[in-house]
């Protein structure tokens, strides 16, 4: 609601409603988001250890590679389990592919004239 708009003044009135302010949060935002990032590192150094070993054969042969490969394997072998469900989904995914595309390749002739 304005007042004095007749004599070009525009000023605000408040609410005759007493409206509490926000509560401020205290939590510190930096800790917050190193929590997140330590949680996320956390869950993915659990869950992701194929890609560790991916990572590791892409590296140049070298004495550290050497020793860290015996770590990295043992690593995805404990939590092989872990990857089952993401197995199954690709498992399922791929099979849906072939049921739609066959042994098409992307370039392939026939390959734009799906439906």
């Amino acid at each position: 609601m304005t007042t004095g708009a007749e004599q070009g003044e525009i000023a605000e009135v408040g609410s005759p409603v007493h409206v509490p302010a926000d509560p401020v949060d205290t939590r510190a935002p930096l800790g917050w988001a190193t929590g997140v990032i330590a949680t996320a590192a956390v869950f993915l150094a659990l869950t992701n250890a194929p890609t560790a070993s991916a990572w590791l054969d892409g590296l140049p042969q070298g004495p550290l590679t050497e020793r860290l490969r015996p770590a990295i394997t043992a690593w995805v072998a404990a939590t092989d389990n872990l990857d089952a469900p993401h197995r199954w989904v690709a498992a399922r995914w791929q099979a849906l592919r072939r049921w739609r595309f066959g042994d098409e390749e992307p370039g392939e002739q026939g390959a734009n004239d799906a439906p």
